[in-house]
């Protein structure tokens, strides 16, 4: 979601840029709080789910059960980026 934030902020002028980058910059801290909470090494899951991401597994994410990036589709996980 990020993604298709950042991609905006990159079309749009002024302050609003700013403040769309900042709220894609906020995107991007959920998982690494959330792997922190579970007690997990936070910046080797985040950097791991980056690299998918950057092949094209648009899908990944943090499997929480096991601690690692897994296909979020795979696992039930779905949520519209339309919603946002």
């Amino acid at each position: 979601m990020a993604m298709a934030v950042d991609k905006l902020a990159s079309e749009v002028s002024g302050k609003q840029a700013l403040a769309i980058e900042s709220y894609a910059r906020a995107l991007r801290q959920i998982p690494t709080i959330i792997a922190d909470n579970g007690g997990y090494d936070s910046s080797e899951l985040v950097q791991e789910i980056k690299v998918l991401i950057g092949k094209g597994k648009v899908n990944t994410g943090l499997n929480m059960w096991e601690g690692k990036p897994d296909d979020m589709e795979k696992l039930g996980v779905t949520e519209c980026l339309k919603s946002k």
